[in-house]
């Protein structure tokens, strides 16, 4: 993939600024992808025992072409008295397509062998605008009130590209269920057989391997035209004080929509604008069932209670998948939001002592409360996270000491991550809320037994010291350092399991301990 860059002219007085300018990029990407050593084949277990096979179509190329990442901008500064006004515009203009490709024939379908003719993809365009105010409240430099609105479209990587790759909307994973009655650990099946024999269920996708790029499609209308890019309108206010010479203090409240996700690419939470729907299945082909949770002091209100709003295929329709990608509008509203605040203080004392920190809180909402074909797209469809999520504390500081010697530190408190609880539920599990064992022979699914988002480990505290001390001799300059890292020696938990089971909530991650690290730089 190469990158580009563009021009850009500015016109400037005293109490105006314009500018202009463009940038645009271009490029290709021709990648060989094959899985686990060109196996294509993957064993889960529950508890030591195999459930779950996962077969690949690989290898395959996935190549694809950015035809132009095109933005073209225009913004415009006046100031006038104790009024700064700013705005602007940008227009971007996203392309790619597809080479033409051949594929012949691999380990699970080996009469595989077709070509896709060259083929367009995206062609998106956005007109965003931007707009500021900052003012000096009472003439005399000290207090400044600032306002900015924007709109901000997702910076695009090669996930939309791949995944509309005719060969990506074929289907090259299924998943297909496994009981190993002999206990060998051995699939024993004619695993190129996708129909039910021996050990091992239908696959979950009568679609794969075969010669259909069209088994997944893109309607034209999510990759074509103005606003079907993801984006992010940005809105903040923040006041800035200095109480006195050297100190000051700041605050600010900070909104955004929630444009751009931490959730991975294909999670039905990773895009505002689209959405999957399988086109040969409606809500009714499906089952709905409970799962009772397991009796825990550490679960909500000890467990035991019911987990509903689960769902699971009719047998009749397992395996039959068609999908289509489509605008989100076509089915419901997401609506996200993401809203924090902001207090700050930064202080430049005598004798060089500097001192800051602050506090940052904030609350995020995501909510994607619609069914397109499965009724348990809505189990836990709204994740709203918490303040205490979202909270931190830091505090830093440079202090001179005799002897020319600099000491600094840094002190964070901040939240506990959080940690879910995925139950491995089996048939026996479910099947007397179902009345039913799973469709396609599958002997357990992963069951959420507490929302996103409500469950924290402990806050985590770290403070870093450092002693700092220059020495000259002649030209030669030497910068000695000695670095204390988690200086308290906590062993705060980062991230734990959240698979429930015998090593639930156990730490895969703490703060390192302690760490001395002596150091220097040399110049001359």
């Amino acid at each position: 993939m190469s990158a580009g860059s563009g021009p850009a002219a500015s016109y400037i007085t005293g109490a105006h600024a314009f500018k202009v300018g463009f940038n645009n990029g271009s490029g290709d990407i021709d990648a060989l992808l094959f899985l686990n050593g060109n196996q294509n084949l993957y064993y889960r277990f529950n508890n030591g025992a195999p459930n779950l096979i996962t077969l690949y179509a690989t290898p395959y190329h996935d190549g694809w072409n950015l035809d132009h990442d095109l933005g073209i901008y225009a913004q415009d500064r006046w100031t006038v008295s104790r009024l700064t006004v700013t705005g602007g515009v940008r227009f971007d203009s996203f392309k790619s397509s597809f080479p033409e490709e051949t594929y012949g024939p691999i380990q699970f379908a080996p009469t595989r062998n077709f070509t896709l003719p060259e083929t367009p993809n995206s062609n998106w365009k956005d007109i965003t605008p931007r707009m500021g105010v900052a003012y000096d409240l009472f003439g005399n430099g000290k207090t400044a009130f600032k306002v900015s609105l924007g709109r901000y479209v997702a910076k695009l990587g090669t996930e939309i590209p791949e995944s509309a790759n005719p060969i990506s909307t074929s289907v090259t994973t299924v998943t297909r269920g496994w009981n190993d009655l002999n206990g060998n650990y051995v699939p024993d099946c004619d695993l190129g057989n996708f129909a039910a024999n021996g050990e091992c269920q239908a696959i979950s996708n009568q679609n794969f391997g075969k010669n259909n790029p069209l088994a997944t499609r893109y309607d034209p209308s999510v990759l074509n035209g103005y606003g079907k890019r993801d984006f992010n309108w940005d809105f903040t206010a923040e006041v800035q004080h200095e109480l006195f010479q050297g100190v000051a203090v700041s605050g600010g409240y900070y909104r955004n929509t929630g444009g751009y996700f931490r959730y991975a690419f294909g999670s039905p939470f990773s895009s505002k604008q689209r959405v999957t729907d399988n086109l040969l299945v409606t809500p009714t082909d499906y089952d709905t069932y409970c799962v009772t949770a397991p009796q825990n002091p550490k679960l909500p209100g000890g467990g035991g209670y019911q987990v509903c709003g689960l769902a699971d295929i009719k047998p009749a329709k397992f395996g039959q998948v068609q999908n289509l990608v489509s605008l989100v509008s076509n089915y419901g509203t997401f609506a996200s939001d993401n809203n924090f605040f902001n207090v700050s203080l930064d202080a430049r004392l005598t004798r060089g002592i500097r001192l800051g920190g602050g506090v940052d809180t904030g609350r995020s909402l995501v909510d994607r409360c619609f069914v397109v074909d499965s009724p348990q797209e809505l189990l836990n469809c709204r994740v709203v996270t918490p303040l205490k999520a979202q909270t931190q504390f830091k505090l830093h500081g440079i202090v001179p000491l005799p002897g020319d010697v600099v000491a600094s530190f840094l002190f964070q408190n901040l939240a506990g991550p959080s940690y879910d609880a995925n139950y491995s539920a089996t048939n026996a599990d479910i099947s007397p809320s179902l009345g039913r064992n799973l469709a396609g022979g599958v002997q357990a699914v992963t069951i959420p037994l507490v929302p996103p988002q409500t469950l924290f480990e402990d806050r985590v505290s770290r403070l870093d010291l450092r002693l700092s001390k220059v020495f000259s001799m002649g030209r030669l300059r030497v910068r000695a350092n000695v670095d204390a890292y988690n200086v308290l020696n906590a062993n705060s938990v980062r991230s734990v399991l959240s698979t429930y089971g015998a090593r639930w909530r156990t730490p895969t991650q703490i703060l390192d301990s302690r760490l001395i690290e002596v150091g220097a730089t040399i110049s001359f």
